[in-house]
C-alpha cells in the first residue's frame, strides 16, 4: 500500500510519476560505514512497502571483505544466515539530478516483522538522540569531511597498487587553504557541490587542507540523524564524481605519508530552541551543563575512539604533533585537545570532538559522542583541568589516548558508562568485530608498527571509504 499523501504529492506513486522516477535505489550503512544497498524495479519497491525489500543478514554481520561474522553472533541473526529487511525512510527519498529514472533513499536494517534491530547504526543513533530528547535536550550537529583527491582513476590506482599516486595540487608543499591548490581541484568540486544540492544536502564551504591533494568539506549544522544521513550521501557524492570524471578520491584516514583524513565534529544542545551550553551569568559563559557534558566526554574519550577511529588504519592518524590530538583533554579554542570548546557567544557556543578519523561511521561516531557527554550530564560529572598550552608532547605520565585498535577495544569494553546507553549487546559485538580485523590484519603478516600502511589496508580501506 502506496503512503498518502507524500510531501506536496496525493500519492506516492503521482510524486514518482512527476518525477519520472522507475528505479529505486535503497542505502544503508553498515558498522564499517560502508554504504550498502539495492536497485529495485518501482513495482517491486511500492509493493515492499510499508517494511521495505530483503537483505541477507550478513549485510549487518560481515566485515569490509564482506566476509560473515561466524566465530561471534548477535541476537537479531538467524541461525541459518536468513535475510533481514531494508525499511525505507521514505523523508529521504530524492531524485538523483544524474541519471533522470533513479530515485534514492535512506534505510534502516529491520527485523522480518519491521521491528527494529538495535545494531543497525541509524537505528542506534536515533535510539541515543531520543535519551538526549527525553531529558529536555535537542542536538544541533555537523561535521568537516576530509579526503584525498587523486588525477589517477580508481581502476589506475588500483593497478598501481595505491603507490605512487598523482595528488591533485599545484606546489609539493603540504599547504593549507592554498587557492592555486583549491583552483586545480575547483572543477571536480564545483560537480560535486552541484549534485549534493540537487540531494538537498546544505554545505558551507570547502578549502584545501593540508596533505597532498586534500580537500575539507563543511556542512550545514542540521540534527544529528539527517546529518549523519548527508556525510553517507556526500561521501558516496564524492566517489561517484570521482570516478565519472576518471579521477579517485578517498576518506581513508591514513593513505599517504604527511597529513591524514579526520572528521571533526561540531554539536550543540538546545531546549525550546535555545542554546544550553551559553550561561552569560557563569564564569566564561560556561553553563553547569556544558561542563557537566565536557567531563562526560573526557570521561569516555578513550572508549569512544573505537567508535571514533574504527579501523587499523584509522590509528596511524594518532601522532604527537600531527594535528589529531593523543590525549583525552579539552580546552576553549584549542585544536590540539581532544574537545575543542567554542564559548564566547550564544549562537557560537559548542564542542567539536577532534577525535574522529576520516573512514568513521558517522551514525555510531555520533552516537558514541552524544552518549559520552550525556553520561556526564546525567553523572553531573566534573570536568578535569581545563589544557591551555599545546597537548602534544606532554610529559609521558599524561595518559595518551589508544595508539591500536585493540587498546580502543580494550578501552571499551571497561567502560560502563558507554555500555550502559549504547547496549551492552551491541557494544560487545562491536567490540568482537574490532577483534576480528586485527587478528585479520596480523593473520596476513602484516607489521602493525611498520610507518606505512600495508597493502592489506589499501585493499580494504582505499575504494570503501
Amino acid at each position: 500500500m502506496n503512503p498518502t499523501p507524500f510531501r506536496e504529492e496525493a500519492s506516492l506513486d503521482q510524486w514518482m510519476d512527476r518525477h519520472h522516477v522507475k528505479r529505486i535505489r535503497s542505502f544503508v550503512t553498515n558498522l564499517d560505514g560502508i554504504g550498502l544497498g539495492k536497485y529495485c524495479n518501482r513495482s517491486k519497491f511500492l509493493k515492499a512497502l510499508p517494511n521495505g525489500h530483503n537483505i541477507a543478514d550478513v549485510a549487518l554481520a560481515a566485515d569490509s571483505e564482506s566476509t560473515p561474522h561466524l566465530t561471534f553472533w548477535h541476537s537479531f541473526r538467524h541461525n541459518v544466515m536468513g535475510d533481514i529487511l531494508l525499511k525505507p525512510d521514505l523523508d529521504t527519498l530524492v531524485t538523483d539530478g544524474i541519471d533522470t529514472d533513479l530515485g534514492h533513499v535512506i534505510c534502516e536494517f529491520t527485523n522480518m516483522d519491521g521491528s527494529a534491530i538495535d545494531l543497525c547504526p541509524r537505528t542506534k543513533l536515533k535510539q541515543v538522540v531520543k535519551a538526549v530528547n527525553d531529558v529536555g535536550f535537542q542536538v544541533k550537529a555537523t561535521c568537516e569531511l576530509e579526503f584525498f583527491l587523486f588525477e589517477d582513476s580508481f581502476d589506475e590506482a588500483r593497478l598501481k597498487q595505491y603507490q605512487n599516486l598523482q595528488a591533485i595540487e599545484s606546489s609539493p608543499l603540504e599547504t593549507i587553504y592554498f587557492l592555486r591548490d583549491s583552483y586545480r581541484a575547483a572543477g571536480f568540486m564545483n560537480e560535486v557541490i552541484k549534485r549534493l544540492e540537487w540531494c538537498g544536502i546544505q554545505w558551507e564551504a570547502w578549502n584545501d587542507e593540508n596533505g597532498h591533494g586534500q580537500i575539507e568539506l563543511n556542512l550545514v549544522p542540521t540534527d544529528p540523524i539527517s546529518l549523519a544521513d548527508n556525510v553517507m550521501r556526500s561521501k558516496q557524492i564524492i566517489f561517484e564524481t570521482a570516478s565519472d570524471l576518471g579521477l579517485s578520491a578517498t576518506f581513508m584516514a591514513h593513505p599517504q605519508k604527511g597529513f591524514s583524513n579526520g572528521m571533526h565534529i561540531h554539536h550543540s544542545l538546545l531546549s525550546d530552541s535555545k542554546p544550553v551550553f551559553f550561561d552569560a551569568t557563569k564564569p566564561e559563559n560556561r553553563s553547569d551543563l556544558l561542563l557537566h557534558w565536557i567531563a562526560g566526554l573526557v570521561d569516555t574519550m578513550p572508549a569512544a575512539t573505537s567508535y571514533l577511529c574504527p579501523t587499523i588504519n584509522s590509528f596511524r592518524r594518532m601522532r604527537e604533533f600531527a594535528a589529531p590530538p593523543v590525549t583525552a583533554t579539552w580546552g576553549e579554542e584549542n585544536k590540539s585537545t581532544g574537545i575543542r570548546l567554542i564559548s564566547k557567544s550564544p549562537s557560537t557556543t559548542r564542542i567539536e570532538h577532534r577525535v574522529g578519523a576520516g573512514d568513521l561511521n558517522p551514525y555510531l561516531a555520533l552516537a558514541a559522542i552524544l552518549a559520552g557527554g550525556l553520561s556526564g550530564f546525567t553523572s553531573k560529572s566534573t570536568p578535569p583541568t581545563e589544557c591551555n598550552a599545546l597537548a602534544w608532547g606532554l610529559p609521558a605520565e599524561i595518559p595518551r589516548l589508544p595508539r591500536s585498535i585493540m587498546e580502543a577495544a580494550g578501552e571499551l569494553d571497561r567502560n560502563d558508562a558507554l555500555k550502559d546507553i549504547l547496549g551492552h549487546e551491541d557494544v560487545d559485538y562491536w567490540i568482537k568485530s574490532r577483534r576480528h580485523d586485527w587478528l585479520n590484519f596480523n593473520a596476513k603478516g602484516n607489521d602493525p608498527d611498520d610507518s606505512k600502511p600495508s597493502q592489506w589496508e589499501y585493499d580494504r580501506y582505499f575504494n570503501l571509504f
